[in-house]
Protein backbone atom coordinates (compact mmCIF):
# COMPACT_ATOMS: atom_id res chain seq x y z
CA UNK A 1 0.00 0.00 0.00
CA UNK A 2 1.50 3.68 -0.91
CA UNK A 3 1.79 5.98 2.10
CA UNK A 4 -0.86 8.11 0.53
CA UNK A 5 -3.29 5.56 0.55
CA UNK A 6 -2.52 4.92 4.34
CA UNK A 7 -3.58 8.57 4.54
CA UNK A 8 -6.26 8.50 2.42
CA UNK A 9 -7.54 5.64 5.19
CA UNK A 10 -6.98 7.54 8.50
CA UNK A 11 -10.24 8.99 10.11
CA UNK A 12 -11.38 12.68 10.48
CA UNK A 13 -10.83 11.75 14.45
CA UNK A 14 -7.91 13.50 16.63
CA UNK A 15 -5.35 11.11 17.40
CA UNK A 16 -1.30 10.48 17.02
CA UNK A 17 0.09 8.82 13.84
CA UNK A 18 4.06 7.04 13.28
CA UNK A 19 5.91 7.05 10.38
CA UNK A 20 7.63 3.30 9.89
CA UNK A 21 10.10 1.87 8.40
CA UNK A 22 10.50 -0.91 6.73
CA UNK A 23 11.78 -2.66 9.65
CA UNK A 24 8.90 -1.67 11.57
CA UNK A 25 11.16 1.26 13.59
CA UNK A 26 9.17 4.42 14.22
CA UNK A 27 10.38 7.44 12.45
CA UNK A 28 8.28 10.38 13.78
CA UNK A 29 5.81 10.44 16.07
CA UNK A 30 2.98 13.18 15.40
CA UNK A 31 -0.57 14.77 16.58
CA UNK A 32 -3.50 16.01 14.78
CA UNK A 33 -6.55 17.47 15.60
CA UNK A 34 -7.87 15.82 11.91
CA UNK A 35 -5.59 12.75 11.33
CA UNK A 36 -6.56 11.96 7.53
CA UNK A 37 -6.71 16.16 6.79
CA UNK A 38 -2.84 16.10 8.47
CA UNK A 39 -1.67 12.94 6.80
CA UNK A 40 -2.94 14.38 3.86
CA UNK A 41 -0.71 17.36 3.99
CA UNK A 42 2.20 15.65 3.56
CA UNK A 43 1.11 14.54 0.21
CA UNK A 44 0.46 17.75 -0.95
CA UNK A 45 3.79 19.16 -2.13
CA UNK A 46 4.23 21.57 0.47
CA UNK A 47 6.07 19.10 3.06
CA UNK A 48 9.03 20.56 4.34
CA UNK A 49 12.68 19.21 3.16
CA UNK A 50 13.28 17.33 6.21
CA UNK A 51 9.61 16.03 6.05
CA UNK A 52 10.28 14.61 2.31
CA UNK A 53 13.36 13.08 3.74
CA UNK A 54 11.52 11.16 6.56
CA UNK A 55 8.92 10.06 3.23
CA UNK A 56 11.06 8.77 1.89
CA UNK A 57 12.41 6.23 4.48
CA UNK A 58 8.75 5.83 5.10
CA UNK A 59 6.86 2.52 4.62
CA UNK A 60 3.87 2.55 6.38
CA UNK A 61 1.85 4.86 8.96
CA UNK A 62 -0.53 3.69 11.78
CA UNK A 63 -2.57 5.74 13.50
CA UNK A 64 -4.32 5.88 17.26
CA UNK A 65 -7.43 7.20 17.61
CA UNK A 66 -7.90 9.55 21.11
CA UNK A 67 -11.56 11.46 21.87
CA UNK A 68 -9.52 14.85 21.86
CA UNK A 69 -6.67 16.58 20.83
CA UNK A 70 -5.32 16.84 24.22
CA UNK A 71 -5.06 13.49 24.98
CA UNK A 72 -3.06 13.17 21.58
CA UNK A 73 -0.69 15.49 22.59
CA UNK A 74 -0.01 13.40 25.78
CA UNK A 75 -0.17 10.39 24.16
CA UNK A 76 2.49 11.92 21.37
CA UNK A 77 4.85 12.88 24.58
CA UNK A 78 4.91 9.37 25.92
CA UNK A 79 5.49 7.54 22.23
CA UNK A 80 8.35 10.09 21.75
CA UNK A 81 9.96 9.21 25.03
CA UNK A 82 9.61 5.41 24.59
CA UNK A 83 10.66 5.51 20.67
CA UNK A 84 12.85 8.38 20.35
CA UNK A 85 12.15 8.68 16.84
CA UNK A 86 15.08 10.16 14.31
CA UNK A 87 12.97 13.14 13.40
CA UNK A 88 11.12 14.09 16.56
CA UNK A 89 14.27 16.19 17.91
CA UNK A 90 12.78 19.38 18.78
CA UNK A 91 10.05 17.37 21.34
CA UNK A 92 12.40 15.13 22.83
CA UNK A 93 12.29 17.51 26.05
CA UNK A 94 11.00 15.90 28.67
CA UNK A 95 10.36 19.64 31.03
CA UNK A 96 6.98 20.09 28.74
CA UNK A 97 4.04 19.23 31.03
CA UNK A 98 3.43 20.22 34.43
CA UNK A 99 1.28 18.91 37.30
CA UNK A 100 -0.22 20.05 40.55
CA UNK A 101 0.89 18.30 43.82
CA UNK A 102 -0.77 18.67 47.11
CA UNK A 103 2.02 17.61 49.65
CA UNK A 104 1.78 14.97 52.67
CA UNK A 105 2.70 17.33 55.39
CA UNK A 106 0.97 18.53 58.48
CA UNK A 107 -0.29 22.00 56.90
CA UNK A 108 0.35 20.72 53.10
CA UNK A 109 1.44 22.97 50.26
CA UNK A 110 0.39 23.16 46.28
CA UNK A 111 2.99 22.75 44.00
CA UNK A 112 3.71 23.46 40.51
CA UNK A 113 5.74 19.93 39.78
CA UNK A 114 7.45 17.93 36.62
CA UNK A 115 8.17 13.99 36.10
CA UNK A 116 11.55 13.20 35.85
CA UNK A 117 12.95 11.20 32.64
CA UNK A 118 11.77 7.96 34.74
CA UNK A 119 8.16 9.80 34.97
CA UNK A 120 7.92 9.87 38.48
CA UNK A 121 7.42 12.77 40.62
CA UNK A 122 9.84 13.03 43.23
CA UNK A 123 8.22 14.23 46.40
CA UNK A 124 5.11 12.48 48.07
CA UNK A 125 1.61 13.81 48.02
CA UNK A 126 -1.58 13.71 45.62
CA UNK A 127 -0.40 14.19 41.59
CA UNK A 128 -3.61 16.15 39.40
CA UNK A 129 -2.62 16.81 36.14
CA UNK A 130 -1.05 17.16 33.37
CA UNK A 131 -1.59 20.25 32.42
CA UNK A 132 -1.21 21.20 28.47
CA UNK A 133 -2.62 24.58 27.70
CA UNK A 134 0.30 26.96 28.03
CA UNK A 135 1.35 28.98 31.30
CA UNK A 136 -2.75 28.84 32.24
CA UNK A 137 -1.91 26.65 34.79
CA UNK A 138 -0.28 29.41 36.83
CA UNK A 139 -3.59 31.14 36.44
CA UNK A 140 -5.26 27.84 37.80
CA UNK A 141 -2.76 27.40 40.95
CA UNK A 142 -2.45 31.41 41.85
CA UNK A 143 -6.54 30.89 41.78
CA UNK A 144 -6.89 27.65 43.67
CA UNK A 145 -4.62 29.24 46.67
CA UNK A 146 -6.39 32.36 46.99
CA UNK A 147 -9.45 30.42 47.29
CA UNK A 148 -8.28 27.80 49.64
CA UNK A 149 -6.18 29.71 51.62
CA UNK A 150 -3.28 27.27 50.97
CA UNK A 151 0.34 28.64 52.26
CA UNK A 152 3.04 29.60 50.44
CA UNK A 153 5.60 30.25 53.42
CA UNK A 154 7.26 27.89 56.11
CA UNK A 155 5.38 26.65 59.21
CA UNK A 156 6.69 28.14 62.43
CA UNK A 157 8.18 31.49 61.49
CA UNK A 158 6.31 32.89 64.67
CA UNK A 159 4.34 36.11 62.69
CA UNK A 160 2.11 36.18 60.04
CA UNK A 161 3.42 36.61 56.43
CA UNK A 162 1.99 38.76 53.81
CA UNK A 163 -0.11 36.55 52.43
CA UNK A 164 -2.04 36.21 55.69
CA UNK A 165 -2.54 39.74 55.67
CA UNK A 166 -3.78 39.85 52.09
CA UNK A 167 -6.49 37.58 52.99
CA UNK A 168 -5.12 34.59 50.82
CA UNK A 169 -3.73 32.15 53.75
CA UNK A 170 -5.27 31.30 57.03
CA UNK A 171 -1.85 31.54 58.71
CA UNK A 172 -0.18 28.65 59.14
CA UNK A 173 3.25 29.82 59.44
CA UNK A 174 2.00 31.81 62.98
CA UNK A 175 0.14 29.20 63.99
CA UNK A 176 -3.03 30.29 63.72
CA UNK A 177 -4.81 27.70 62.27
CA UNK A 178 -5.08 24.05 63.74
CA UNK A 179 -3.72 21.49 61.48
CA UNK A 180 -7.51 19.81 61.89
CA UNK A 181 -9.13 22.82 60.39
CA UNK A 182 -6.47 23.59 57.86
CA UNK A 183 -6.68 20.03 56.39
CA UNK A 184 -10.87 20.77 55.83
CA UNK A 185 -9.74 22.93 53.28
CA UNK A 186 -7.17 20.40 51.57
CA UNK A 187 -9.66 18.15 51.18
CA UNK A 188 -12.17 20.80 49.64
CA UNK A 189 -9.43 21.09 47.25
CA UNK A 190 -8.57 17.74 46.23
CA UNK A 191 -12.03 17.68 45.64
CA UNK A 192 -12.27 20.64 43.07
CA UNK A 193 -8.80 19.50 41.17
CA UNK A 194 -10.40 15.42 40.79
CA UNK A 195 -13.06 17.55 38.57
CA UNK A 196 -17.03 16.15 39.02
CA UNK A 197 -20.14 17.88 40.97
CA UNK A 198 -17.58 19.53 42.95
CA UNK A 199 -15.44 21.65 40.37
CA UNK A 200 -18.83 22.29 38.81
CA UNK A 201 -19.70 23.75 42.02
CA UNK A 202 -16.75 26.25 42.36
CA UNK A 203 -17.26 27.00 38.49
CA UNK A 204 -20.85 27.91 39.44
CA UNK A 205 -19.89 30.08 42.55
CA UNK A 206 -17.00 31.82 40.39
CA UNK A 207 -19.33 32.66 37.58
CA UNK A 208 -22.46 34.48 39.70
CA UNK A 209 -19.39 36.30 41.38
CA UNK A 210 -18.14 37.80 37.97
CA UNK A 211 -21.83 39.05 37.28
CA UNK A 212 -22.09 41.02 40.48
CA UNK A 213 -18.14 42.11 40.27
CA UNK A 214 -19.58 43.06 36.68
CA UNK A 215 -22.65 44.51 37.94
CA UNK A 216 -20.79 46.26 40.26
CA UNK A 217 -18.53 47.81 37.36
CA UNK A 218 -15.46 46.32 38.92
CA UNK A 219 -14.13 45.25 35.78
CA UNK A 220 -10.98 44.34 36.85
CA UNK A 221 -12.47 41.82 39.30
CA UNK A 222 -14.73 40.30 36.62
CA UNK A 223 -11.86 39.71 34.19
CA UNK A 224 -9.71 37.96 36.49
CA UNK A 225 -12.68 35.61 38.03
CA UNK A 226 -13.19 35.16 33.86
CA UNK A 227 -10.07 34.07 33.29
CA UNK A 228 -10.07 31.97 36.16
CA UNK A 229 -13.39 29.93 34.97
CA UNK A 230 -11.99 29.86 31.86
CA UNK A 231 -8.76 27.87 32.80
CA UNK A 232 -10.42 26.04 35.94
CA UNK A 233 -12.73 24.71 33.04
CA UNK A 234 -10.14 23.78 30.12
CA UNK A 235 -6.96 22.60 32.15
CA UNK A 236 -9.04 20.22 35.03
CA UNK A 237 -10.37 17.65 32.64
CA UNK A 238 -9.25 14.64 33.39
CA UNK A 239 -7.20 12.87 30.68
CA UNK A 240 -7.18 9.40 29.82
CA UNK A 241 -3.61 9.21 28.42
CA UNK A 242 -1.62 9.77 31.64
CA UNK A 243 -3.23 8.39 35.34
CA UNK A 244 -2.51 9.90 38.76
CA UNK A 245 -1.23 6.25 39.82
CA UNK A 246 1.85 5.52 39.93
CA UNK A 247 1.15 1.88 39.06
CA UNK A 248 2.30 -0.31 35.77
CA UNK A 249 -1.48 -1.61 34.35
CA UNK A 250 -2.11 -3.09 31.06
CA UNK A 251 -5.73 -2.69 29.28
CA UNK A 252 -6.66 -5.43 26.69
CA UNK A 253 -9.95 -5.08 24.06
CA UNK A 254 -10.49 -7.73 21.24
CA UNK A 255 -13.40 -8.23 18.95
CA UNK A 256 -13.72 -11.02 16.50
CA UNK A 257 -14.18 -10.63 12.68
CA UNK A 258 -13.90 -12.87 9.72
CA UNK A 259 -12.88 -15.69 11.62
CA UNK A 260 -10.37 -14.14 13.61
CA UNK A 261 -9.63 -11.95 16.70
CA UNK A 262 -8.34 -8.45 16.33
CA UNK A 263 -6.84 -7.91 20.66
CA UNK A 264 -4.98 -4.16 21.39
CA UNK A 265 -3.23 -3.33 24.11
CA UNK A 266 -2.31 -0.14 25.96
CA UNK A 267 1.10 -0.57 28.69
CA UNK A 268 0.97 1.76 31.26
CA UNK A 269 4.53 1.80 32.62
CA UNK A 270 4.85 4.53 36.00
CA UNK A 271 1.11 5.38 35.34
CA UNK A 272 1.56 6.75 31.46
CA UNK A 273 0.69 5.22 28.58
CA UNK A 274 3.92 3.96 26.86
CA UNK A 275 2.50 2.24 23.66
CA UNK A 276 -0.30 0.06 21.96
CA UNK A 277 0.00 -3.49 20.86
CA UNK A 278 -1.92 -5.06 18.46
CA UNK A 279 -2.79 -8.87 17.28
CA UNK A 280 -4.46 -10.64 15.28
CA UNK A 281 -5.35 -14.11 16.61
CA UNK A 282 -7.52 -16.91 15.00
CA UNK A 283 -10.59 -17.85 16.93
CA UNK A 284 -11.06 -19.65 19.35
CA UNK A 285 -11.94 -23.18 19.10
CA UNK A 286 -14.07 -23.14 22.24
CA UNK A 287 -14.00 -21.01 25.48
CA UNK A 288 -12.46 -17.03 25.28
CA UNK A 289 -9.76 -16.18 23.53
CA UNK A 290 -8.15 -13.84 26.02
CA UNK A 291 -7.51 -17.32 28.07
CA UNK A 292 -4.85 -18.42 25.50
CA UNK A 293 -3.91 -15.23 24.37
CA UNK A 294 -3.16 -13.89 27.91
CA UNK A 295 -1.22 -16.23 28.86
CA UNK A 296 0.85 -16.67 25.81
CA UNK A 297 1.38 -13.10 25.32
CA UNK A 298 3.15 -12.52 28.97
CA UNK A 299 5.32 -15.52 28.14
CA UNK A 300 7.96 -13.04 27.10
CA UNK A 301 6.73 -9.31 28.41
CA UNK A 302 6.44 -7.84 31.50
CA UNK A 303 3.80 -8.96 33.74
CA UNK A 304 1.89 -5.69 35.53
CA UNK A 305 0.29 -5.94 38.96
CA UNK A 306 -3.11 -5.04 37.09
CA UNK A 307 -4.61 -6.27 33.90
CA UNK A 308 -7.87 -4.44 33.51
CA UNK A 309 -10.06 -6.03 30.37
CA UNK A 310 -13.88 -5.00 29.41
CA UNK A 311 -15.91 -7.94 30.84
CA UNK A 312 -14.86 -11.21 32.17
CA UNK A 313 -14.31 -13.87 30.79
CA UNK A 314 -13.92 -17.77 30.83
CA UNK A 315 -11.05 -19.04 32.91
CA UNK A 316 -10.63 -15.73 34.09
CA UNK A 317 -9.48 -16.94 37.74
CA UNK A 318 -6.83 -19.49 36.10
CA UNK A 319 -5.18 -17.10 34.06
CA UNK A 320 -5.00 -14.70 37.46
CA UNK A 321 -3.06 -17.55 39.40
CA UNK A 322 -0.90 -18.34 36.56
CA UNK A 323 0.17 -15.47 35.76
CA UNK A 324 0.43 -14.47 39.91
CA UNK A 325 2.91 -18.18 39.79
CA UNK A 326 4.77 -16.44 36.69
CA UNK A 327 5.17 -12.75 38.18
CA UNK A 328 6.25 -13.93 41.56
CA UNK A 329 3.20 -11.37 43.11
CA UNK A 330 -0.36 -11.16 43.07
CA UNK A 331 -1.84 -10.58 39.69
CA UNK A 332 -5.72 -8.95 39.44
CA UNK A 333 -7.35 -9.51 36.13
CA UNK A 334 -10.85 -6.67 36.49
CA UNK A 335 -13.42 -5.05 34.81
CA UNK A 336 -13.31 -1.21 35.56
CA UNK A 337 -17.43 -0.22 35.86
CA UNK A 338 -16.41 3.52 34.87
CA UNK A 339 -14.00 6.37 35.38
CA UNK A 340 -10.93 7.15 33.52
CA UNK A 341 -9.84 3.08 33.59
CA UNK A 342 -13.39 2.34 31.37
CA UNK A 343 -13.02 5.57 29.16
CA UNK A 344 -9.43 3.87 28.48
CA UNK A 345 -11.10 0.82 27.34
CA UNK A 346 -13.47 2.41 25.40
CA UNK A 347 -11.20 3.87 23.55
CA UNK A 348 -8.87 0.52 22.52
CA UNK A 349 -12.38 -0.82 21.38
CA UNK A 350 -12.66 2.85 19.06
CA UNK A 351 -9.20 1.73 17.41
CA UNK A 352 -10.44 -1.96 17.11
CA UNK A 353 -13.83 -1.19 15.51
CA UNK A 354 -11.67 1.30 12.79
CA UNK A 355 -9.02 -1.44 11.86
CA UNK A 356 -11.98 -3.44 10.98
CA UNK A 357 -14.24 -0.68 9.67
CA UNK A 358 -11.00 0.45 7.48
CA UNK A 359 -13.23 3.49 5.61
CA UNK A 360 -16.66 2.68 6.95
CA UNK A 361 -17.68 4.49 10.23
CA UNK A 362 -16.73 2.60 12.99
CA UNK A 363 -19.75 3.19 14.88
CA UNK A 364 -21.79 1.03 12.29
CA UNK A 365 -19.31 -2.38 12.63
CA UNK A 366 -20.20 -1.61 16.60
CA UNK A 367 -23.71 -1.71 16.20
CA UNK A 368 -23.61 -4.62 13.44
CA UNK A 369 -21.49 -6.56 16.12
CA UNK A 370 -24.21 -5.90 19.15
CA UNK A 371 -27.34 -6.24 17.15
CA UNK A 372 -26.04 -9.13 15.25
CA UNK A 373 -26.71 -7.99 11.95
CA UNK A 374 -26.45 -9.97 8.42
CA UNK A 375 -24.68 -7.14 7.14
CA UNK A 376 -23.16 -3.72 7.85
CA UNK A 377 -26.11 -1.21 8.32
CA UNK A 378 -24.98 1.80 6.09
CA UNK A 379 -28.49 2.28 5.58
CA UNK A 380 -30.63 3.02 8.60
CA UNK A 381 -34.11 4.01 8.47
CA UNK A 382 -36.24 5.88 11.64
CA UNK A 383 -39.66 5.72 12.54
CA UNK A 384 -41.96 7.94 14.78
CA UNK A 385 -45.45 8.98 15.27
CA UNK A 386 -46.19 12.14 16.37
CA UNK A 387 -49.83 13.07 17.71
CA UNK A 388 -51.44 15.36 20.41
CA UNK A 389 -54.52 14.87 21.95
CA UNK A 390 -55.60 12.20 19.15
CA UNK A 391 -55.09 15.20 16.78
CA UNK A 392 -52.93 15.55 13.46
CA UNK A 393 -51.51 12.20 14.20
CA UNK A 394 -48.17 12.28 11.66
CA UNK A 395 -45.80 9.92 11.39
CA UNK A 396 -41.99 10.82 10.13
CA UNK A 397 -39.11 8.75 8.68
CA UNK A 398 -35.28 9.66 9.23
CA UNK A 399 -32.43 8.00 6.83
CA UNK A 400 -28.87 7.66 8.22
CA UNK A 401 -26.21 6.42 5.12
CA UNK A 402 -22.87 5.50 6.88
CA UNK A 403 -23.80 6.71 10.50
CA UNK A 404 -24.86 10.80 9.21
CA UNK A 405 -28.36 11.99 8.26
CA UNK A 406 -29.32 12.36 5.11
CA UNK A 407 -31.89 14.85 5.07
CA UNK A 408 -33.09 14.84 0.99
CA UNK A 409 -34.17 11.44 1.84
CA UNK A 410 -36.45 12.09 4.87
CA UNK A 411 -40.30 11.52 4.54
CA UNK A 412 -43.11 12.38 6.82
CA UNK A 413 -46.53 10.87 6.74
CA UNK A 414 -50.30 11.47 7.31
CA UNK A 415 -51.75 8.85 8.70
CA UNK A 416 -55.10 7.70 6.67
CA UNK A 417 -56.20 4.68 8.32
CA UNK A 418 -57.30 5.54 12.28
CA UNK A 419 -58.79 8.81 13.66
CA UNK A 420 -57.99 7.83 17.43
CA UNK A 421 -54.06 7.43 19.65
CA UNK A 422 -52.56 4.10 18.36
CA UNK A 423 -48.90 4.06 18.29
CA UNK A 424 -48.90 0.03 17.33
CA UNK A 425 -51.76 0.89 14.03
CA UNK A 426 -49.78 4.03 13.06
CA UNK A 427 -46.31 2.66 12.96
CA UNK A 428 -48.06 -0.29 11.19
CA UNK A 429 -49.09 1.92 8.16
CA UNK A 430 -45.80 4.50 7.93
CA UNK A 431 -43.75 1.31 7.87
CA UNK A 432 -46.07 -0.70 5.19
CA UNK A 433 -46.54 2.93 3.20
CA UNK A 434 -42.71 3.09 2.93
CA UNK A 435 -41.99 -0.39 1.85
CA UNK A 436 -44.82 -0.93 -0.14
CA UNK A 437 -43.46 2.35 -2.19
CA UNK A 438 -39.72 0.98 -2.43
CA UNK A 439 -41.13 -2.34 -3.38
CA UNK A 440 -42.81 -1.50 -6.23
CA UNK A 441 -40.31 0.84 -7.18
CA UNK A 442 -37.60 -1.99 -7.32
CA UNK A 443 -35.40 0.37 -4.93
CA UNK A 444 -33.50 -0.58 -2.52
CA UNK A 445 -33.83 -1.15 0.84
CA UNK A 446 -32.46 -0.40 4.10
CA UNK A 447 -30.27 -1.76 6.01
CA UNK A 448 -31.49 -1.35 9.05
CA UNK A 449 -35.40 -0.22 10.21
CA UNK A 450 -35.36 1.62 13.98
CA UNK A 451 -38.77 2.47 15.31
CA UNK A 452 -39.12 4.24 18.73
CA UNK A 453 -40.71 2.73 21.06
CA UNK A 454 -40.70 -0.83 23.15
CA UNK A 455 -41.79 -4.44 21.68
CA UNK A 456 -44.95 -3.40 20.58
CA UNK A 457 -44.33 -1.07 18.33
CA UNK A 458 -41.50 -3.06 17.17
CA UNK A 459 -43.99 -6.16 16.71
CA UNK A 460 -46.22 -3.84 14.35
CA UNK A 461 -43.22 -2.83 12.23
CA UNK A 462 -42.42 -6.13 11.55
CA UNK A 463 -45.90 -7.55 10.81
CA UNK A 464 -45.83 -4.37 8.17
CA UNK A 465 -42.59 -6.16 6.53
CA UNK A 466 -43.61 -9.26 6.87
CA UNK A 467 -46.94 -8.94 5.16
CA UNK A 468 -45.12 -7.48 2.21
CA UNK A 469 -43.30 -10.08 1.89
CA UNK A 470 -40.06 -8.92 2.65
CA UNK A 471 -36.71 -9.60 5.17
CA UNK A 472 -35.49 -6.24 6.75
CA UNK A 473 -33.19 -6.49 10.11
CA UNK A 474 -35.61 -4.29 12.44
CA UNK A 475 -35.30 -3.01 16.19
CA UNK A 476 -36.88 -0.49 18.34
CA UNK A 477 -35.16 1.80 20.83
CA UNK A 478 -37.41 2.40 23.89
CA UNK A 479 -36.73 6.27 24.74
CA UNK A 480 -36.35 5.95 29.33
CA UNK A 481 -33.97 3.75 29.62
CA UNK A 482 -32.45 3.57 25.92
CA UNK A 483 -32.97 0.18 25.40
CA UNK A 484 -33.11 -1.97 22.25
CA UNK A 485 -35.39 -4.30 21.32
CA UNK A 486 -34.60 -7.14 19.11
CA UNK A 487 -37.72 -9.58 17.52
CA UNK A 488 -37.78 -12.89 19.36
CA UNK A 489 -35.88 -11.69 22.40
CA UNK A 490 -37.79 -10.65 25.23
CA UNK A 491 -34.48 -9.21 27.50
CA UNK A 492 -33.32 -6.09 25.51
CA UNK A 493 -29.90 -4.80 25.12
CA UNK A 494 -28.29 -2.47 27.00
CA UNK A 495 -25.47 -0.39 25.46
CA UNK A 496 -23.10 1.48 27.46
CA UNK A 497 -23.91 5.12 27.03
CA UNK A 498 -20.57 6.45 25.63
CA UNK A 499 -21.34 3.66 22.62
CA UNK A 500 -21.04 5.01 19.06
CA UNK A 501 -23.28 2.67 18.04
CA UNK A 502 -25.98 3.73 20.76
CA UNK A 503 -25.27 7.14 19.49
CA UNK A 504 -26.37 6.35 16.04
CA UNK A 505 -29.71 5.29 16.92
CA UNK A 506 -30.21 7.96 19.28
CA UNK A 507 -29.20 10.56 16.45
CA UNK A 508 -31.57 8.76 14.02
CA UNK A 509 -34.17 8.63 16.38
CA UNK A 510 -33.90 12.18 17.78
CA UNK A 511 -34.17 13.58 14.03
CA UNK A 512 -37.43 11.57 12.98
CA UNK A 513 -38.96 12.86 16.19
CA UNK A 514 -37.66 16.55 15.37
CA UNK A 515 -39.08 15.92 11.91
CA UNK A 516 -42.59 14.38 12.63
CA UNK A 517 -43.06 17.46 15.60
CA UNK A 518 -42.18 20.41 12.87
CA UNK A 519 -44.86 18.73 10.70
CA UNK A 520 -47.51 17.89 13.57
CA UNK A 521 -47.10 22.17 14.09
CA UNK A 522 -47.32 22.98 10.45
CA UNK A 523 -50.70 20.96 10.19
CA UNK A 524 -51.80 22.46 13.50
CA UNK A 525 -51.21 26.02 11.73
CA UNK A 526 -52.79 25.15 8.80
CA UNK A 527 -55.98 24.28 10.56
CA UNK A 528 -56.13 27.34 12.90
CA UNK A 529 -55.72 29.32 10.17
CA UNK A 530 -58.61 28.06 8.26
CA UNK A 531 -60.90 28.35 11.18
CA UNK A 532 -59.92 32.30 11.35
Amino acid sequence: MLLSDYAKSAPHSPGVYKFLSAEGAVLYVGKAKDLRSRLSSYFSGAATDRARQMLSQAKSIEVIVTDNEAEALILENSLIKEHFPKYNIQLKDNEKYTYILVTDEAFPRMLLVRRSRGGRIKMRGSVYGPFVSGSAYVLVSSTLRKLFKIRTCKVGQGKPCLQYHLGFCMGPCAGLVTPEEYGKQVEKLKEVLSGGKKLEQLLEELQSEMLSASKMRQFERAIELRNAIKSLSSLLEKQKMESRSEADEDYVSFAESGGNVLVQIFRQVGGVIKDRKRFSIPSAVSGSPLSEFLARFYEAERIPRKIYVEQPFEDMALVESFLSGKRGGPVSIAVPEKGDKKKLLELLRKNIMLEISKDSNPALIELQNALSLPRLPKTIECFDVSNLQSSNIVGAMSQFVNGFPKKSSYRRFKIRSIEQQNDFAAIWEIVFRRYSRLKAEGSSLPDLVVVDGGPGQLNAAISAISELGLSIPCVSLAKKEEEIYLPGKRVPIKLPKSSEALHVLQFARDEAHRFGVSYHRLLRRKKTSLKL
